[in-house]
């Protein structure tokens, strides 16, 4: 998996320095008195809960990149694995735990989490169709995760986290590759209000709650044949243009 910022996707491999017995340290061991952040996740009906996925970056242990010209360029070395949320109970309610200081021999530090949901495959809606995950990014740190997940572009928030936000299902049929996707839509992330990437201080819980309105699909086709404007097709009947490829988020909120 490539998790470093797209900054650096052009430079061709990687080469990572290795400690005194030539093996990477890719250990854990944070100190007794490291900051944790607890990340909670209320589960809706429907969906699925994937690892969450972590990095941390190192200024002790570097990585050596390459340029076109072949010349070294040093970046903080990275860690990066998944870790599961564990069920509380019974309930909906899925929790995991993180250490902002990794410690270790490389010093690890926290740089970003990510957390993804999706539809689960039991649904009818899911029949035909691929199926993406509904992303959030947490950056504790600079050059984490790549742009690539469809969250918008980092907002920075200092103490605790409480998202709530309102999921449409949106279907996704596009007549010129002759496909059908299936995602949640909660805002066009390009806007700040709606954006799921947050740059996070001083945070010692996040805490995230989809409201998912698995009754009231958003359907976008494109035209066929070409050229022409997407059309949207609401829940409740009405149709529309796509606006950037997007449904009317605010028109969906009135619906639900």
């Amino acid at each position: 998996m490539n998790f470093l910022n797209k900054n650096y996707a052009f430079l061709p491999f990687i080469v990572l320095l290795y400690g005194c017995d030539n093996t990477p340290d890719r250990i854990l061991s944070p100190p007794q008195n490291a900051k944790w952040v607890d990340v909670v996740f209320t589960l809706p009906a429907d969906t699925v809960l994937l690892p969450m996925e972590v990095l941390y970056r190192s200024d002790k242990c570097k990585t050596v990149r390459y340029n076109s010209s072949n010349e070294p360029h040093n970046i903080p070395g990275y860690n990066d694995f998944e870790k599961p949320f564990g069920q509380q109970g019974s309930s909906n309610i899925w929790r995991t735990h993180i250490a902002i200081d990794g410690g270790g021999k490389c010093q690890w530090q926290l740089n970003s989490i990510k957390v993804s949901f999706k539809i689960a495959d039991g649904n009818p809606l899911v029949k035909g169709k691929e199926v993406f995950a509904t992303n959030y990014i947490f950056d504790f740190d600079d050059y984490g995760f790549s742009d690539g997940y469809g969250t918008g572009k980092a907002k920075e928030v200092s103490g605790d986290l409480d998202l709530k936000t309102n999921f449409f299902p949106m279907i996704f049929i596009n007549n010129l590759f002759k496909s059908t996707s299936l995602q949640f839509f909660g805002g066009d992330t390009d806007y700040e209000q709606w954006t799921r990437r947050y740059k996070l201080s001083h945070t010692n819980r996040v805490y995230i709650e989809p409201i998912i309105h698995m009754n009231e699909p958003v359907i976008l086709e494109t035209p066929n044949p070409p050229p022409g404007n997407t059309a949207v097709t609401y829940p409740d009947g009405s149709t529309g243009k796509a606006i950037h490829t997007k449904p009317d988020y605010e028109k969906l909120l009135s619906m639900k």
